[in-house]
Formats: structure tokens, sequence, C-alpha cells
């Protein structure tokens, strides 16, 4: 009835509309009718609630906080289970039960998007993995290049325009899609935002089998291979900083282990695999909870953990900051703590000839900020010592509060530019290494891995931003760097014009090659205007793939740049598995490309962008 509305006015005349309708039954008597009426109570209240403790953030798009809209889609119970035990307990602290309840309700009174109607196929016998996989790990090798040779890729600048969509996968109540796929020639392997891990035909989406993880799982699938390189075990982490051991052919659980150290630490960046060793990146969520006022800010460490992958035993911790101590008190007579913070956010890369593994900081939590936040560290594999730091930001704390009630931020105030994108290895014609490394500021960095990281040259691809500037992941052959930029607005400390779009440069010299820019395509300041690149990107040869934040899918050539191929996501789509499905935003992972076929995530719901919930196959 109300759909032509803008939500507040929705809203509004929603809750009008109930409230005449409750009056009149309140006016027969019934008891069916009272009960009615306590639910609008409810509904009414949680409303006055959100827009006391809630709206400053939702409403504003401060930091990741997502839309009113795309929480709704969750469903009561999911938004419910955030506050209590997810990642907003911190920020719901002083609510009641049932605050925390009337709020859920008024936010989603609807069910989940996407309820299963149990009619995905089962795939026929039991899974037999029979070859190496086409695609694993986040970057698809040790060295996280994001590159797939043309031989496994199957796709050429020739024949990318005879891609067409085969199947789509949706996420049952989801409202971002950010776990990229593993692939091997029969099945494909993939995380969801309720933690339910898929394995999938790859050829029609049918159904192998289903795991539940304890929550979320954000980051790539892994594969561990046997002897005869056939796909033996898979290995992941959830947003309650478990690590969990599969067995790949049938989903049984082989081990699980916890890596926090912290009440909010959490995993985002794939974990990294190298014989018997897994490599895990710390993140957290305590840069939200300093938001909070009452929240003794702040006391999370960053770092990498080493676990056995025989039975997930901690070998080693790596932490980016000291112990943190007892600073002064903020405004509200709260404690803060320092130095905190200098997360993790991608997964780590593996040099096996030096014996390092290479990890992208992010900034510092509270004061003081040290040495190895926003910078990349060189770890030993065998001890988790520090080889060498080379910061390219100093000073760079920061956190929620800085953008909210400020009691909590920081005295530097810094810049929050993380290296959010994990450094690459590469190999130059000449035999020489090198680490390409880019971050949120917008800079791209070469830096020598035989002279403790020394800085090779540096180039500014964007003007950098929270969101970049470079987010998720660059992409090169050896010979040229792919950079995608996203450049959305709203930071106060960026440099030059916005960037938008994928840039080329010389691995050498860092030289520019060519730019393809992706200005907003109308005025509004909606995600739906922007096609910015803040996903990682993945290159096989002549060929460039990247999603923007509009939703739209880009094949770009590797000569010039040029489009060679589209595909709009932002819409709704049939399932394989009878869920109701839409596309959005395309953030976080990228594109997977193997045996001529092509896989997408679609759906993001952080920073205000547009919510979906879907799994994209396309085949020529």
């Amino acid at each position: 009835m109300f759909a032509k509305f803008p939500l507040p006015l929705r809203r509004g005349l929603c809750s009008a509309a109930i409230g005449l309708l409750s009056a009149a039954q309140a006016a027969a008597g019934s008891v069916v009718q009272s009960l009615e009426q306590k639910t609008v109570e409810l509904q009414l209240s949680g409303q006055q609630l959100f827009e006391n403790r809630c709206a400053s953030c939702h409403l504003s798009g401060a930091g990741e906080a997502p839309t009113v809209d795309a929480m709704g889609m969750l469903g009561s119970e999911k938004v419910l289970a955030a506050m209590t035990t997810g990642v907003m307990r911190e920020m719901a602290t002083g609510l009641s039960g049932a605050d925390k309840q009337a709020i859920a309700a008024w936010l989603a009174p609807a069910p989940a998007v996407g309820p299963a109607q149990q009619t995905h196929a089962r795939c026929a016998g039991q899974l037999q993995l029979t070859g190496p996989p086409l695609w694993n790990r986040w970057g698809n090798s040790l060295s996280n290049a994001r590159f797939q040779p043309a031989a496994v890729s199957g796709l050429s600048a020739g024949n990318v325009k005879r891609l067409q969509l085969k199947w789509a996968f949706g996420f049952p109540g989801a409202v971002r899609a950010r776990s990229q796929p593993a692939v091997t020639r029969e099945a494909l392997f993939t995380g969801s935002q309720d933690g339910t891990i898929y394995a999938l035909g790859l050829e029609t989406g049918c159904l192998w089998w289903t795991f539940k993880a304890e929550a979320e799982v954000r980051n790539a699938i892994t594969l561990d291979v046997d002897p005869a390189g056939k796909p033996q075990r898979l290995f992941f982490g959830d947003f309650n900083a478990n690590v969990y051991s599969l067995d790949a052919a049938t989903g049984k659980l082989l081990w699980k282990q916890s890596v926090s150290e912290h009440p909010v630490a959490t995993i985002t960046g794939s974990v990294a695999l190298h014989g018997d060793r897994l490599f895990v990146p710390l993140s957290s969520t305590e840069v939200i909870n300093a938001a909070n006022p009452a929240y003794e800010c702040c006391t999370f460490r960053g770092g990498v953990t080493a676990l056995d992958t025989r039975q997930g035993k901690v070998l080693w911790r790596m932490y980016t900051v000291p112990e943190p101590e007892k600073r002064r008190k903020n405004s509200d007579g709260v404690q803060m703590w320092g130095p905190s913070g200098a997360p993790i956010w991608s997964t780590p890369t593996v040099d096996r000839k030096r014996g390092l593994l290479y990890v992208g900081t992010g900034e510092n939590y509270s004061s003081p900020a040290n040495d190895k936040s926003d910078a990349i560290i060189a770890i030993d594999i065998d001890t988790g010592g520090v080889r060498w730091v080379n910061q390219t930001i100093a000073n760079d704390a920061w956190n929620g509060s800085c953008v909210r009630t400020r009691i909590n931020c920081p005295e530097e105030d810094g810049p929050d530019f993380d290296f959010g994108a994990p450094p690459i290895l590469t190999t130059l014609a000449t035999g020489k290494d090198i680490i390409l490394a880019g971050q949120k500021s917008g800079m791209v960095y070469a830096m020598d891995p035989d002279a403790r990281g020394r800085t090779l040259w540096q180039q500014r691809a964007g003007m950098g931003g929270y969101n970049g500037g470079i987010h998720w992941g660059m992409t090169t052959d050896g010979d040229t760097l792919y950079v995608p930029i996203a450049d959305t607005p709203g930071h106060h400390q960026t440099v030059g014009a916005a960037r938008p779009g994928l840039h080329a440069f010389d691995v050498r010299s860092g030289a520019p090659l060519w730019s393809r820019f992706e200005p907003p395509t109308c005025a509004e300041r909606h995600y739906r205007c922007f096609p910015a690149l803040s996903a990682a990107v993945t290159l096989t040869p002549g060929l460039v793939f990247a999603g923007g934040l509009d939703g739209t899918l880009h094949a770009y050539s590797t000569t010039d740049g040029t489009p060679l191929w589209t595909y709009e996501t932002h819409r709704a789509f049939t399932t394989v598995n009878g869920v109701k499905a839409k596309g959005g935003s395309i953030d976080s992972d990228g594109a997977v490309v193997a045996n001529g076929m092509l896989l997408i995530n679609s759906g993001y719901d952080k920073f205000r962008e547009i919510p979906g919930n879907v799994l994209l196959v396309f085949g020529l």
C-alpha cells in the first residue's frame, strides 16, 4: 500500500495505520485484539529506541553501518543476534533484552529475505574429486597475484562476449555475499553470511553437501591436496575467530580451533596454507565498538596465528602491537588503553624462497600509534619473528568514534589508510623478485624483499578514502600491475581528484600505462550511481575482470582498458535452490575464472552499499 513512498514516510504511514487499526480492535475488547495491540506497542517502542540509539549511524552511513532496508531484509532473529552475540553487542550495551527485541521487531517485522523452498536438487552419488583445484585460495597462488593462466581460465578477449549466465544460487537469510569460492572440475566450495558452507556442482549448481559453522564465513575457501594433487581437505575461518578443517568430499568436520584471545577478534582475511601449516590473519570489530562512549578503548592486537594443519594446534602467534597499557580517561571517565589495533584484514602472502610471510596492516585503534600500523611486515614462517617492517604512513590511529561521538577518538585522528589488500609477490622478466602493495590512501608501492622491504618506487593511483583508494586486491602477471580504485566520496584527507576505475602500471618502473575511468553515472549520492571498483580484480591473459559498486561486472582489455563485456547483476534472479535472490554492490572478493567459467558474488550491505545475496556462474 505504502511501497511508493520513501522509507521514513512509509514507516510513519504504516505506524499510523496500525495505530488506527489497533484502536478499533481495542474497542472490540477481544483477547486477540489485545495481543495485537501489544505487538503494535512493541513496534512503536522499537522505532523510538532505534531513533535514540541507532539512527545516528544507520541513517547517516557512518562507518560500516548497513541501511535500514538491508537490516529489514535480514529478519528480526538475525538483527537480534547481532545485538546480543554479534558485531553490535558492544554498541547495544545498556539496552535490555526487551529493548533489543523491540528494535529487531521494528526493523525487520517480515521474515528474512529468501527463505529456502526445499527445491534444491541434490547431486547424484557422492562427490569424487579427480584432479587438482582450478581456482584455490584468495589469490589463486601463494603469491596472491590473482592471475589465472589461459589454459586454465578458458577465457580470452576473443570469446568473452560469449559468456552467458548458466545458473544462480541464492544465499538464504543474507544481505551480502562475500566468501570467494574455491573451484574444482566437479564442485565449487563457498561460505555464507549464516555460516553455512556449500559444496555445489560446478555445471548445474546441484548440492553435494553442507556444513554449518558457528558464525558468518567472510573469507575464501582454501583447499589442501593429497600427494596425487587431488583436493583432500578444506580450510576457512568464521566471524567468531574459529578455524575449521573439513573433508572436501563429504563436508565432515575434521577439527575446529579458536584463535581468539580477545572478545571481539574476528577473521576477515583468508587463511594461507603452506606445507603442514596454516597462517591465520587476525582482525576485530573493536574499531566499531570504540564509538560507544562507555567502551574501554582499546585492547585488541592484530597479528597472525600459525596452526598445524593436522589437528589445528597453535604453533606460534605474532602481534602487531605490544600489550596495551592504561592511558588517560575519556571525557565520560572511562579508562582508555593503548597502543592497540593494527589489524590484518587480508590473507598473508607466502615467500617459500626466503621462508617469509608478508602481511599488510591497518591503522591503530588508540593512542599511541606504533611502528607496525599501515605497514608491510615480513614474518619468519617457522617462528613468527618479525624480519622487517616498511611503514608507509606513521601516526595513523583512528576508530569509529572519530566519525560519531569523538569521545574515544585518538589524538592522532589519523586517515584510516589501511593496507586492506594483500601484498603481491611477483618476479620480473630479469628474475628479480618484487613485492607490490596497494593502500587505501590510493598509493601503490614496490618493495625489495632482499633489502628489508626497501621501497623501489611508489605511484599514486587514486585520491584515497575510507573505502579506498585500493581496497581489496590488485592483480599482476609480473609485467603489468592492474589497480582497481574506488575513491568514493566522503573522506577529508584525500589527495587530488577522484580517479575511480582501473589503472595499469609497469611493474618494473611503476610508470603509468593507461587508465579506464568509471565516473558516477548519476548525480545522487547512491551506490547505484557509483561504478567505482572496490572489489578485488582478477587477471587472465587479455582480460581483467572487475566488479563495480553499482553491481556491474566488467571484462576489460589488458591492452588499453576497453570494456569487452559487461553484465548487470543489480537485479532479481531465479535460483537453482528456490531462494529468492537479487544482486547488488560487488565488493570485497573478486571474480573467479576457471574452465571457461566465471563466478562472482553480488550483494554487499556495508557502508550503505546495495545489499544482495546471490552467487552467479557464467559459462561460454
